[in-house]
């Protein structure tokens, strides 16, 4: 078992975010390893700001896999909210966390040279 967990590092930005016409879900999922090295997700959770406050916490709904209906498309955009997170997340911290440190780095080079 695995468990992708975007909900606490994307939960103090969604109300913000979703006073605009963008909305997302902060999201957590629950992977399950199979025998052939891959990973089935067995649950995901949405989780939105509570109306009435961050005093309150987060509103949530689970969702599980379902292959008809109005279930099973519910269920695809629930995935989708996830690799929208986990795609944004390592994009931030992957790349441009990674970045700014490396120009970080670059800068206080550069003016160590300048200063000897």
């Amino acid at each position: 078992m695995f468990i992708l967990d975007h909900h606490d590092a994307l939960m103090p930005y969604l109300r913000r975010i979703n006073t605009t016409s963008t909305k997302t879900y902060a999201t957590r999922t629950l992977l399950f390893l199979k025998d052939d090295g891959t990973l089935k997700p067995l649950a995901i959770e949405l989780s939105w700001p509570h109306e009435e406050g961050d005093k309150y916490g987060s509103n949530s709904e689970v969702y599980t896999p379902a292959e008809t209906g109005v279930e099973s498309s519910i269920w695809q955009l629930a995935k989708a909210y996830v690799g929208v997170n986990d795609s944004g997340y390592h994009q931030l911290i992957s790349h441009w966390y990674a970045s700014a440190k490396k120009n970080q780095l670059l800068q206080e080079k550069i003016l160590m040279q300048l200063i000897n």
